[in-house]
């Protein structure tokens, strides 16, 4: 399929008020050309290892849902280069993920069978969380396995109250804001998920009774990446492949 094809499919997923002043800084594209994509890769993070990864794959366009950071000093140029040598495409979405019915959070939720999950706080116009039920309530060691297997991590379980689990909120990859973790205690969450956590996140949750669930930054939001790859390629003949990164 032609590449421009693919690329409106890819814009028309996202709702459009979503995307409006955004490009080039929370979603976009780069090394744009008129050819057919064949196969894509999909990774959460854009680093020199995924375009080698790609490269070695025959990959034609990677999506991920961060750029190359421009604050990880010289990767973001090594990148555009690899990506102009092997004429490999790239698409980036952020914010707008996160914020999709089928992202990031969402898709974690959908993997744990949480019961009518809606989005959490926003910010900015933009929800990086959802709060969800458990149908049925869970003790907390085996839903912590669970979020492992699902995660495939081993994540790190901090319990904070002797509840069975049953409300839950995710905030996927940097959600080590106190400010999130208040936000998911004031709404009545007893469990919550993110792929980072510091000192002072794992001190609140501790503090106001709130279990605390941590993966890495990449598996958390992995999962979304991948179902936006799968609604994008769900009635076309083009191979997608997860590739390689190590788990940050």
């Amino acid at each position: 399929m032609n590449y421009y094809d693919v690329k409106a499919k890819l814009l028309a997923l996202f709702e459009q008020c979503k995307l409006n002043g955004k490009e080039n800084n929370e979603w976009g594209f780069l090394n744009e050309a008129d050819k057919d994509i064949l196969k894509i890769g999909y990774a959460t993070n854009l680093t020199p290892d995924v375009v080698s990864d790609a490269a070695k794959n025959k990959v034609d366009l990677i999506i991920t849902h961060h750029d190359a950071w421009e604050f990880v000093f010289g990767m973001k140029e090594t990148c555009a280069e690899l990506l102009s040598r092997h004429n490999i495409t790239h698409a980036w979405f952020h914010l707008p993920l996160d914020d999709a019915s089928f992202g990031t959070a969402s898709a974690v939720a959908d993997a744990l069978g949480l019961a009518n999950h809606q989005k959490g706080n926003l910010t900015d116009g933009y929800s990086c969380s959802v709060i969800g039920e458990l149908p049925t309530p869970c003790f907390f060691e085996p839903f912590a396995e669970g979020i492992s297997h699902i995660l495939q991590e081993s994540v790190r379980a901090y319990q904070n109250n002797d509840n069975p689990v049953r409300k839950v909120c995710i905030t996927t990859g940097a959600g080590n804001s106190t400010n999130d973790i208040k936000y998911a205690n004031e709404n009545g969450c007893d469990t919550y998920i993110t792929g980072e956590y510091n000192l002072y996140s794992q001190l609140y949750a501790k503090y106001v009774g709130i279990n605390l669930l941590v993966g890495s930054h990449t598996n958390t939001e992995v999962l979304g990446v991948r179902q936006l790859v799968s609604s994008l390629t769900a009635d076309m003949y083009i191979e997608s492949i997860r590739l390689y990164e190590e788990n940050y």
